[in-house]
């Protein structure tokens, strides 16, 4: 009898051992992350690239415990990404990562000196990819990186949000001395505003030039230039 149940309490040992190795089996294997959700907002990088990304960095959490997923070191790693702005990461359920992406967006483009860079939107430089085109506003000539980032980015900011404007401007030129010429549409006036000081009010006269001009039959075609640098008067170049 004392034997018997000797016998009895080394299996019932060996079935609880086998149920806890079980259990813990099924507890790893609900622990792994199983789905990562990525969602991005610009055009620059794709999720397919963001998950390479991911991975050659050994950030990647498809597959791995989901207490050892770091979603700070997620986000802190996409953050250094030159083409990203801001990264958001947070754990859905005990197996879903989800990834959020916001890229740098860039407001106009450089190209100076052999160089050509953007500015993004917080006025910061930023890389071009040449594989991705992205339409803004061109800015050539004498421009030093300051200028284009405080100056210029100023006034693209204006231009951008300027209903009347935005449309026609294709792009900027400048000159030394800082003087700035706009550049509309192929055969269309180019219009010199000289220094960016009073651009609202510059163009403002410029405006009502070309309304006033439409209005009395006067062919705005015929100028290659218009000059707004003069309090009062808008000058108008063949």
């Amino acid at each position: 009898m004392k034997k018997a149940f000797r016998i009895a309490g080394v299996v019932l040992a060996f079935v609880a051992v086998i149920a806890v190795l079980i259990w813990a089996v099924n507890d790893t294997e609900d622990d792994l992350c199983r789905k990562v959700n990525i969602e991005t907002d610009g055009e620059f990088l794709s999720v397919s690239e963001i998950q390479s990304w991911l991975r050659r960095k050994s950030l990647y959490p498809l597959g791995m415990p989901m207490h050892s997923v770091s979603t700070q070191e997620i986000e802190d790693g996409l953050s250094k990404h030159e083409m990203v702005r801001n990264a958001q990461c947070y754990k859905l359920g005990d197996t879903i990562v989800e990834i959020s992406v916001e890229q740098r967006k860039p407001i106009l483009r450089v190209l100076t000196d052999g160089e050509t860079y953007y500015v993004d939107a917080d006025r910061k430089r930023m890389p071009v990819r040449p594989e991705t085109k992205v339409d803004v506003i061109w800015v050539r000539g004498h421009i030093g990186e300051q200028m284009a980032r405080e100056e210029i980015a100023g006034f693209v900011e204006w231009l951008n949000d300027n209903s009347y404007w935005q449309p026609r401007i294709r792009s900027i030129e400048v000159r030394e001395g800082k003087q700035v010429l706009l550049r509309q549409a192929e055969n269309e006036p180019v219009i010199l505003l000289g220094r960016l000081e009073d651009y609202e009010k510059k163009l403002h006269k410029v405006r009502v030039f070309i309304e006033e001009a439409n209005v009395s039959g006067i062919d705005i075609l015929a100028y290659k230039q218009l000059d707004a640098r003069f309090d009062g008067q808008i000058v108008g170049r063949n």
